[in-house]
């Protein structure tokens, strides 16, 4: 269980300086007239948060994988909490990646 907490906090301190860059270009466009959209990720079950920015989205994953770190649960009986965290780290390497090659 471990190694699993230690992949998906590498895998969230990678997606942090990412979400703070993207959030910093959000805003550019925003003050250029640009960038005209609600939310991020506006049709999916996997965020609870509503956001134009990535940061609560991270946090969100953060505070996820924090609970699964502080519970006594074993790997086996947390599967679904795992999934669900990976699911949402894979969401944002790619929205990420796509945002930066779409303003390049």
């Amino acid at each position: 269980m471990e190694n699993i907490l230690n992949s998906l906090e590498e895998n969230l301190k990678e997606l942090y300086r990412k979400a703070i860059d993207a959030d910093k270009r959000l805003n550019d466009l925003k003050k250029n007239g640009q960038g005209k959209f609600g939310a991020i990720f506006k049709d999916t079950e996997l965020f609870d948060a509503q956001s134009d920015k990535f940061m609560p989205y991270l946090e969100e994953t953060a505070e996820q994988i924090l609970n699964l770190k502080n519970s006594e649960k074993d790997a086996a009986s947390s599967k679904n909490e795992i999934e669900s965290i990976v699911k949402k780290l894979h969401l944002l390497h790619k929205t990420l990646a796509e945002l930066k090659t779409a303003l390049k």
